[in-house]
């Protein structure tokens, strides 16, 4: 090798060497912490942005590469100040955090910015400017999914680094070399401090940069004629692994976007391997493939039978941990088994509830609830719910009953409730795009059974259980029956919560009342409802006359009022009664004009999307039913026992709302 690439090398190592001590304590000052989560294959608290020191070492390196190779100055720039800015949006994602839509744009902005000067400085078509930019911004993501056990990027990037400097120097291109070899010898001097106790990850300063530099440089050697077998080699397994990682993920309807841990050298990990071991594995095999790209050079093979090698090697990589014994568990479903619901304890003769008590007081239902009560006066107890979690995998209502019933928490709120004659749970998680885990199934499933068992235990006579109409889905007409659609792992978890209230033996006369889409005027969904009628996008299907379940709280909190003081007849299940509004009547209170009408036709079919998308992006699920509610409303059987609600004015009140206080 010449002496400037020995120099990069060189440079690349001492500079990061060098700067690693100086990191560490300032990571330390400012907290700089990756805490474990559904994602991480570590156990505790380890700084991370230990990348930062790498970007002194780009920067210098950069400067001498384009010293050394004046002919070269654009693409060394292109490649490492691509490098760079990845490594800083990196940087400020680990101490600041960045949304999501302004960091995919950030990186967007960074594979044009690789991708449209080396079109120009190689004279290649335009067609290949969409190709780099996707790839560019792909694999500063890939990079950054992968860096999940301690010294896979650390190793990936000298690999990768060695391969493009081989390449390049077989080319003719020893600044490229110069770029590969300044990679390898920062990667190889963050290794230790990534392998040794107490630890320090790249964090996203560091996988971003390897994410940047190892795409633009693959980009840039293709360009200027690299075999792209060749150039695909270093990130074959990392495409591979990520890829299909995503794929199986989409098919098993699992959130692709969410945290999670099967990637293929997660699982890997899982089979006994330690982070060692496991990297070295994916570090093995991208040197294998990195080989067999050579081979029509080094053994004179033809290029296709060298590409059915680098398959095959990846595919044996993507099967190692079921060779190992690594099995994924099934995916639970959103579905329920049918369920009757048991006949409600008859109302006591005299019943004239007078102490009330509201879990969940502090909510937005809870307090509009404890407020209409305190209104028309009754004494109200005002409590918090107690805290408990339930694994999504139970789906049984009487195994959720029986846990609820020996709930250590059970004994601490019964003597809260002593004294009690209505028992009103407002208590839950109201998060509609959450994921499936513990604490949404703790606060939605087994809390309301716990609520009841806490209730009979301390002698009350009535329960009143909040729920949700989402528990029916996309029903065409809302009912009182225990028929339940979910579609996402809130209204599963709601649905499971009805189930299990109803199922508890004791008694208690137990209610469970559905609640339906209600708007308060300081409500977060309010005003986002607002925005929307307000804007452009504000549209309905066909005339918009269709009813909509759109409902005001205060409608909510005289229904749940009436339900917990009435001396009729009650049923198991009471859905709250509509409010006598229409699609097109909401948003045009919401938003002070009338709404665009589109063909029904069209907003069925951009349904049909959103729900394929929902089942593997919970988000896009709550999304689309919400925009199905705007568009196609729904309705709700009449209340049989004839309540009723406030006028719609109030609702349309509501909407309205423009700051100011309302009586």
């Amino acid at each position: 090798m010449t002496a400037p690439l020995w120099l990069a090398l060189l440079l690349g190592a001492a500079v990061t060497s060098l700067a690693l001590p100086a990191v560490r304590p300032m990571l330390t000052r400012y907290a700089v912490l990756d805490e474990p989560n559904q994602r991480s294959s570590h156990t505790r608290a380890t700084l991370r942005g230990g990348g930062v020191a790498l970007l002194p070492a780009f920067i210098l390196g950069g400067i001498l590469l384009a010293l050394a190779y004046p002919t070269a100055t654009v693409p060394v720039a292109v490649v490492l100040l691509a490098a760079v800015s990845a490594g800083l949006l990196g940087l400020y994602e680990d101490v600041r955090g960045v949304p999501v839509p302004i960091r995919a744009v950030a990186q967007l902005v960074i594979g044009v910015a690789v991708a449209v000067p080396l079109v120009v400085v190689t004279g290649n078509s335009w067609a290949w400017v969409p190709v780099a930019t996707v790839f560019v911004m792909g694999y500063i993501n890939v990079a950054n999914f992968m860096d999940g056990v301690n010294g896979i990027s650390g190793m990936h990037g000298v690999v990768a680094g060695g391969m493009y400097a081989v390449v390049a120097v077989s080319a003719g291109l020893d600044w490229a070399a110069g770029i590969g070899l300044l990679l390898a010898g920062t990667c190889l001097a963050f290794l230790p401090w990534n392998l040794s106790r107490p630890g320090l990850f790249l964090g996203d300063v560091g996988s971003y940069l390897l994410g940047a530099s190892v795409a633009a440089l693959g980009v840039c050697l293709t360009l200027f004629g690299v075999s792209p077998l060749l150039t695909a080699a270093p990130v074959a397994i990392y495409l591979a692994d990520t890829s299909s990682t995503l794929i199986r993920r989409a098919l098993r309807a699992e959130p692709v976007l969410r945290p999670h841990r099967t990637h293929v050298y997660q699982r890997l990990l899982d089979t006994g391997l330690g982070h060692v071991g496991s990297a070295a594995l994916v570090t093995f095999f991208t040197l294998g493939v990195c080989v067999i790209a050579l081979l029509p050079q080094l053994a004179g093979i033809a290029p296709w039978a060298s590409l059915m090698g680098m398959v095959l090697l990846c595919g044996i990589y993507l099967a190692l941990p079921r060779l190992r014994g690594n099995r994924l568990k099934p995916v639970s479903s959103v579905l329920l088994e049918p369920f009757d619901a048991p006949a409600v304890i008859p109302t006591p003769a005299g019943f004239a509830p007078q102490r009330w008590a509201v879990l969940g007081a502090s909510g937005f239902v809870g307090s509009a609830v404890a407020d209409k009560l305190v209104a028309e006066g009754f004494p109200v107890l005002r409590l918090a719910g107690p805290r408990v979690t339930l694994s999504p995998d139970v789906d049984s209502p009487h195994t959720i009953a029986a846990l609820a019933h020996d709930d250590v928490a059970v004994g601490a709120l019964a003597q809260q409730l002593e004294g009690t004659d209505v028992v009103i749970n407002a208590a839950g998680m109201a998060s509609p795009d959450a994921v499936a885990d513990d604490a949404l199934y703790g606060a939605n499933a087994l809390l309301p059974a716990l609520v009841r068992s806490a209730a009979s235990r301390a002698g009350v006579q009535r329960v009143v259980h909040i729920s949700s109409a989402a528990v029916q889905g996309r029903r065409p007409i809302l009912d009182e029956t225990a028929e339940a659609a979910p579609f996402s792992p809130y209204s599963r978890s709601k649905a499971l919560g009805e189930r299990a209230f109803l199922a508890s033996l004791d008694d208690v006369q137990a209610i469970v009342v559905r609640a339906t889409s209600v708007q308060g005027s300081s409500r977060g969904t309010t005003r986002s409802l607002r925005r929307i009628a307000a804007s452009s996008l504000a549209s309905v299907a066909g005339d918009g006359s269709q009813p909509t379940v759109v409902s005001s709280i205060d409608g909510l909190a005289g229904y749940i009022a009436h339900v917990g003081s009435t001396a009729a007849a009650v049923r198991p299940i009471m859905l709250q009664p509509w409010e006598g509004c229409s699609a097109e009547e909401i948003l045009r209170a919401a938003g002070g004009k009338a709404p665009r009408r589109l063909p029904r036709w069209v907003c069925e079919a951009v349904l049909v999307l959103a729900r394929a998308g929902g089942r593997v992006v919970p988000e896009i699920a709550g999304a689309g039913r919400r925009l199905e509610l705007m568009w196609l409303g729904q309705s709700q059987i009449d209340s049989p026992d004839g309540y009723r609600s406030i006028p719609k004015s109030r609702l349309l009140e509501i909407l309205r709302y423009d700051g100011e206080a309302r009586a």
